[in-house]
This record gives structure tokens, C-alpha cells and sequence, in this order.
């Protein structure tokens, strides 16, 4: 199955969610209070080592980093609740003319394709309902209402105004379908098989952004909960300690156990000195 169904006329499914998030900002303020244990896995870090010739940048080296070997790097400190800006410590990457390692900042609202479609193998496992899934979209994004438009600038000056694509090629009622209402956020809900994310081409056969991943994902038995947060680089899970167990062993991408009233904002990292 590579579809999935929506977005759903009635957001009722999702209803039990708000009254159980804590204060925004916290773990338990993004994935609901009352599960037995959580994780936070790290978005990747796209690195590139950097030279140049005759003024073009020539890559010397690519490769996907861990937050873990990034603050190994800049002698900062890997922890659970550590923040990208912090581990970095200042760093700036190389502009015109500089050498050094260029380091791409990690998607924030999403869970790269690779990443999630690993985690859903884990989270396959650790429920009975993996074929009636629930997946929330934030619906602020502007490709999701079509609103907006792009702007391309040609070497002759020209300005040119395009319209952003339609919203949700192949889904009718993006604009009338009920949001569930969170703090601060609404939502468009779909349902499906877990399996949809799995296949690397789900994001095309669903109309969706091709970076976008769900915002929030949870099965019909709510035996775990899943969130990428708009506004975080990294992914919440809440559920059973043995699936936050199976998150932290496996090495496709990298996971750590987190408290959950620990702070993901920029006060949160207390073990590094926060560059602002």
C-alpha cells in the first residue's frame, strides 16, 4: 500500500492527544504525557570538506555525520537534551575563499526519508494496528494550502511570479477538511498502512513535499507516538520502554533515551554554553 487516505473528513481519532501534552518546549509538551518511556532521534548532518580552485568550491569529502561525532569534533558535549547552535560552539562555516568543513543544518519539522523509513520498521513491531495508522501534516506549510508563490530572478533582471503547485495532488477537500486542534498548531489527518513510509517514493504518490515527513504519527492502539515538531531538528517517540530499547540499539540513525519533562529549547542544553 502506497497511498494514504485523506485528509480525513472528521479529526476525531486524534482527539485524546491535547489533553494529555505538558508544557511546549518539553518532551511530554510534543509527544503526549503517559507513555513509558521516550526518545529523541537526531536528524542527520549533511557535512562537506571544502577547497577551492580558481575561486569554485571543489568538495573534497562528503559524508553524513552524528550529532555524537559533531561534538566530539568541537570539543562540545553529546547529551541527550544537546542543541544544534550549542554543539556547534560558534562555529561558521567556510564562505568565499575558505577551507574547512561546511556543515548543512539538520531538517527541522521532518524526519529525512532514509530515517523514518528505518524508525518504522522499529515501530512496526511494538504494535498490533501497524496497518491503521494515523499521520497529522501541520498545515501552515504553504504547499500544503497552495497559498504563496515563488520568485525567480533571471540574469537579466527579470522578476517572475509563479503561483506555488496546487495542494495535495490527488486528494480533493485539503481546504474544508477539519484540523485537529492543538496548541498553536492544526493539523490535517490521514490514514494508512505504516508500511506507506517505507517506500521511497511515498512523499511523490502522495502529493506531498518531497522533504516533508508526518508531523505526528501514532497507530489506532496509541501503543507509541511519534512527532517532528515544526519548529525542532530532531524527532520525538513516546511507547513502551522495549520500543525505546529496539530505537536506541539500532544503528541506521541515532537515538537517545530522554526524560520526559526535558527541555528541547536553547535553555535546555545546560552542559554547553549556548552561542547566544
Amino acid at each position: 500500500m502506497t497511498r494514504l487516505e485523506g485528509p480525513l473528513a472528521d479529526p476525531e481519532a486524534g482527539a485524546w492527544i491535547a489533553g494529555r501534552l505538558a508544557r511546549a518546549g518539553t518532551v511530554s509538551g510534543t509527544v503526549p504525557e503517559g507513555f513509558e518511556a521516550y526518545a529523541r532521534i537526531f536528524h542527520p548532518i549533511r557535512a562537506q570538506l571544502l577547497s577551492w580552485h580558481r575561486e569554485v568550491p571543489v568538495p573534497v569529502e562528503s559524508r553524513t555525520m552524528s550529532w555524537v561525532q559533531l561534538a566530539a569534533s568541537r570539543g562540545t558535549v553529546a547529551h541527550p537534551l544537546m542543541q544544534w547552535e550549542s554543539i556547534l560552539a560558534g562555529y561558521r562555516n567556510p564562505v568565499w575563499n575558505e577551507p574547512g568543513w561546511h556543515y548543512e543544518d539538520p531538517l527541522v519539522g521532518s524526519l529525512p526519508a532514509a530515517t523514518l523509513a528505518g524508525v518504522s520498521r522499529v515501530l512496526a513491531a511494538h504494535t498490533e494496528a501497524p496497518r491503521r495508522c494515523l499521520a497529522g501534516l501541520w498545515d501552515g506549510y504553504g504547499w500544503v494550502t497552495g497559498s504563496g508563490e515563488s520568485i525567480t530572478f533571471s540574469a537579466d533582471g527579470t522578476v517572475t511570479h509563479e503561483p506555488l503547485p496546487q495542494p495535495f495532488l490527488g486528494y480533493d477537500g485539503v481546504g474544508t477538511a477539519s484540523r485537529l486542534e492543538l496548541p498553536n498548531r492544526g493539523y490535517l489527518l490521514f490514514a494508512g498502512d505504516l508500511a506507506v513510509f517505507a517506500d521511497p517514493e511515498w512523499q511523490g504518490r502522495n502529493g506531498w513535499d518531497p522533504l516533508q515527513s508526518p508531523n505526528l504519527l501514532w497507530p489506532a492502539d496509541r501503543t507509541w507516538f511519534l512527532a517532528s515538531e515544526i519548529d525542532f531538528d530532531s524527532t520525538l517517540v513516546g511507547g513502551p520502554a522495549g520500543l525505546i530499547d529496539d530505537l536506541l540499539r539500532d544503528t541506521a540513525f541515532e537515538a537517545m533515551e530522554v526524560p520526559p519533562d526535558g527541555d528541547l529549547t536553547h535553555l535546555g542544553d545546560l552542559l554547553n554554553e549556548d552561542p547566544d
